[in-house]
């Protein structure tokens, strides 16, 4: 007997795209259109009468913009949400992820056919499939975190830190790294985490979000905007010093090695290079860290689909590191945590709300870095 298609919903104000999306996803067997709209307020009514398993939405529209549908959404009817929109739109793609929305493709700029669909098709085809697997609760409980950084800050690390000096030390070698690998629904729960700990931390944050690459500077100025710590997108031979966060580039690896008492950023190894087809990849950063910095690296899963992630946790626990996963029960997409928890060299799962008093925790528990 043959699952139940996925029933979505297209708004988008633009007729030759939502003609050009129909055409794209109705040949699938497994996708039903149940309805379109060219505003937020139809859209509203098309999601209220058709109950839609999840909704492709454009942000730029007349009447009810996308970000104001999403707030009406969330609060009345929360649905899974894939934003497609253009590269012109992008600082706007991670605040509609930050109100709800789950994914986002980049839509090219001219669409005049389904055939100027074809370069995201595989790529929204995947994330339609993989929306009906989140977690809507976990979507609003990340919305409630946001915004709370500096009183999860209080609440969570003051008593983790207990009197531990926050001053960064004279080496330029970071006292820990911590590592944060993230897919879909990863961009408001790191905000979140970067919002909850205290840039005076004498570690340096590296962070791989599967990103396409053209959004990777957005993100790096929506982290500048929404938390305290100095953001960087991450370059070749680029010093990695205490106090800042490094973003992976969206084509390239983040990956460290050791000049003396230096950390610096390059490229993959060879032996850090995953099977997996993910640029950047999560498990060539946890690798590269674990032959740099020894057991003092703390790793850290969020939420995403499985893939990245298993063989660099393996690599961090070897070398004496910690690792930390979000609790599945708090991911919005659950897979990449369980994927990490199933290869059994986890060391805390723990819900996103409590993430940073457990990284703080693990950092001061970590030998010095090696010589």
């Amino acid at each position: 007997m043959n699952a139940k298609p996925i029933r979505i919903v297209i708004i988008d104000d633009q007729p030759i795209i939502r003609r050009a999306l129909r055409g794209l996803l109705e040949n699938q067997a497994d996708l039903q259109i149940v309805g379109e709209a060219q505003d937020g307020e139809e859209g509203l009514k098309v999601v209220h009468l058709e109950n839609p398993d999840v909704i492709t939405l454009d942000l730029e529209m007349p009447k009810l913009d996308g970000f104001a549908f999403l707030r009406l959404l969330m609060a009345k009817q929360p649905r899974p949400v894939v934003v497609v929109s253009s590269h012109a739109t992008r600082e706007s793609v991670f605040r509609a992820l930050e109100l709800g929305a789950v994914e986002f493709c980049a839509k090219p700029s001219l669409i005049l056919s389904q055939a100027d669909l074809e370069p995201i098709r595989e790529d929204l085809l995947c994330k339609l499939r993989a929306a009906t697997q989140l977690r809507l609760s976990s979507l609003a409980d990340r919305m409630r975190l946001l915004g709370q950084g500096h009183t999860l800050r209080t609440r969570s690390t003051e008593e983790a830190l207990n009197g531990i000096p926050l001053q960064a030390e004279a080496s330029s070698l970071p006292r820990c790294v911590v590592c944060i690998g993230a897919s879909t629904g990863g961009p408001p729960a790191i905000v979140a985490l970067l919002q909850a700990l205290p840039p005076s931390l004498p570690i340096s944050i590296l962070i791989t979000q599967h990103l396409p690459g053209k959004f990777t500077p957005a993100f790096v100025e929506r982290l500048r905007r929404t938390t305290d710590w100095p953001i960087r997108e991450a370059a070749l031979d680029m010093p990695i010093v205490p106090g800042e966060v490094v973003i992976a580039s969206g084509n390239q690896s983040l990956c460290v090695h050791r000049e003396g008492r230096s950390l610096k950023s390059g490229v993959p190894e060879p032996q850090d290079v995953s099977p997996s087809t993910y640029v950047p990849s999560i498990d060539a950063m946890f690798r590269s860290c674990a032959s740099a910095m020894g057991p003092a690296v703390v790793a850290v899963i969020l939420s995403g689909m499985s893939g990245d992630g298993v063989l660099g946790v393996h690599a961090v626990a070897k070398a004496g590191g910690r690792v930390i996963v979000e609790s599945p029960q708090s991911a919005v997409l659950s897979a990449m945590p369980e994927a990490a928890i199933s290869s059994g060299v986890v060391h805390d799962v723990v819900p996103l709300g409590k993430l940073a008093s457990a990284i703080v925790r693990h950092i001061f528990t970590r030998p010095e870095p090696p010589a």
